[in-house]
C-alpha cells in the first residue's frame, strides 16, 4: 500500500510538469553603439539600443541605456552591433522622457 502511494505522489508530480518553449527575454535588441553626442542636457551619453519587437505606441528609433557594456555583463571587447535578448522597463524617473529604458536581465546572441 505504501508503494502505490510513493508511486501515485510520484505520478502526480510527473503529470504537473511540462515543458516551456517560452523564452525568458520578453525582447529582442541590437546595441548598436555609444551615443557620442556631446551636449549638457541627459539626454546623450550611455548606449544606444534598437528593440525589434517593441510593442510602445509610436516607438522611437532607439532607447538609452544609462550602463556600460562592462555593467551589463558583456566584454568591452565585443565588437558593435551586438545582438541581444533583454527584458527591460522604461526609465520614469528623470531620464523618463528621453528614452531612457532599464534592462533588469539581458544575453548576447551569438
Amino acid at each position: 500500500m505504501k508503494a502505490l502511494i510513493i508511486f501515485f505522489c510520484f505520478s502526480l508530480i510527473f503529470i504537473g510538469c511540462k515543458k516551456s518553449n517560452q523564452s525568458p527575454y520578453q525582447s529582442a535588441g541590437v546595441i548598436t553603439g555609444y551615443d557620442a553626442r556631446m551636449c549638457p542636457s541627459p539626454a546623450c551619453g550611455g548606449l544606444l539600443i534598437t528593440i525589434k519587437n517593441d510593442t510602445a505606441k509610436n516607438p522611437p528609433p532607439f532607447y538609452h541605456i544609462n550602463s556600460t557594456l562592462t555593467q551589463l555583463g558583456i566584454s568591452e571587447n565585443t565588437k558593435f552591433p551586438i545582438n541581444v535578448s533583454l527584458n527591460y522597463k522604461p526609465d520614469t524617473g528623470l531620464f523618463a522622457k528621453y528614452n531612457y529604458i532599464i534592462i533588469s536581465q539581458i544575453m548576447v546572441i551569438k
